[in-house]
């Protein structure tokens, strides 16, 4: 299923089509800030097995999995951050990075890496708030295109065939240019590990 949306004034209503499909536990491919993503429900193991498989990370895996928030206090319900990580991420977000904490209580075990770690992001993007919103918990997310490849137009029109078996739904919203975000691991002794530089620019 197609779902057209106006990337710069994205309207709710449009949107409940790929949120319903979201809360019945299937995997959608829809926009973010930094390209097209995969996202399935953070408590749909169904979807969580299935982004796996698409992403190629398996449960024992050194790279943890990625929820989308839609506010800053959720990276404080998910992951332990210490008074000085939190300050960092308070200038940075929204914006296009993926903090990777030590997971909380709050997060499925199936979605931790070995190191009981989870990915967490706050974009600055409308489509990826509503949809949250919507669905009324993180979305899990991971990108179509992986970070390490050159990058290249991504093209609904080819997700939506490739795709078709996996995937209940794309949100489109044209042809995107993926640019990764930048990813910060925080540890705990206050450290700050650049573990991709991205769009987002380093903390100074």
């Amino acid at each position: 299923m197609r779902i057209r949306v106006n990337a710069d004034r994205p309207d709710p209503r449009k949107l409940e089509p790929a949120v319903e499909r979201l809360r019945r536990g299937s995997v959608i491919i829809y926009p973010t800030d930094t390209g097209y993503a995969f996202g399935c429900a953070m408590s749909s193991r169904k979807g969580i097995a299935t982004l796996r498989k698409l992403k190629g990370i398996h449960e024992k895996h050194e790279k943890p999995l990625t929820m989308l928030v839609s506010e800053l206090r959720d990276l404080g319900r998910y992951g332990y951050m210490s008074t000085t990580a939190f300050r960092v991420v308070r200038r940075l977000l929204p914006g296009p990075y993926t903090m990777v904490l030590n997971a909380s209580e709050h997060v499925p075990r199936v979605m931790k890496n070995r190191a009981h770690e989870v990915g967490v992001r706050y974009p600055n993007y409308e489509v990826c708030r509503l949809l949250v919103e919507g669905l009324e918990m993180p979305l899990l997310t991971g990108s179509v295109t992986p970070a390490e490849d050159d990058p290249d137009l991504e093209d609904p029109d080819i997700y939506l065939e490739r795709y078709a078996r996996q995937v209940d739904a794309v949100v489109d919203t044209g042809p995107l240019w993926p640019e990764p975000s930048t990813v910060l691991r925080f540890t705990t002794d206050d450290q700050i590990e650049v573990l991709r530089e991205g769009q987002g620019p380093l903390p100074g």
